[in-house]
């Protein structure tokens, strides 16, 4: 009987924990020299993640009571090349996004709503001017911290 309480308890915390995540699943094989929390506070936690002493990728997750959401900046040569962004407003309302930069410039956009957008839509060249500008001011802020442990 004991046994079967823990069972249930443990399945019920991880059932508290799973809801409050996007529930995305970074499929990253990339074997790194070092991965550095730099934050971890109020429901945010970033992480970063090095080849040698390179940045290659920084991840952000945010879990708040009704909202959450992972930001991945896949980085090679001090340029984004792949930015992810999930997020889960409640158990229904799931949301995916990729973007594919080459030398600065995004060069495919995939989400969950629109399935792969056109290039030759506005929105194409808003949401690279806005996916560049959060990409730079997460790696100056990755940059200017210390690790916490």
């Amino acid at each position: 009987m004991p046994r079967f309480a823990l069972i249930v308890l443990f399945l019920f915390l991880r059932y508290q924990i799973t809801t409050a995540q996007t529930g995305y699943h970074d499929f990253d094989a990339t074997k790194y020299s070092k991965i550095d929390l730099v934050s971890n506070a109020s429901g945010f936690k970033t992480k970063v993640y090095y080849k040698n002493d390179t940045i290659c990728k920084i991840a952000r997750e945010f879990a708040g009571s009704s909202f959450s959401s992972t930001t991945i900046w896949y980085i090679k040569d001090g340029k984004l090349t792949h930015g992810i962004f999930v997020s889960l407003r409640d158990k229904k309302k799931y949301f995916e996004e990729h973007t594919y930069f080459l030398n600065n410039k995004m060069i495919r956009w995939i989400n969950s709503v629109d399935k792969e957008l056109d290039p030759a839509l506005k929105v194409f060249g808003d949401k690279e001017k806005l996916a560049l500008k959060f990409f730079e001011d997460d790696l100056n802020e990755v940059r200017s911290k210390k690790a916490l442990r």
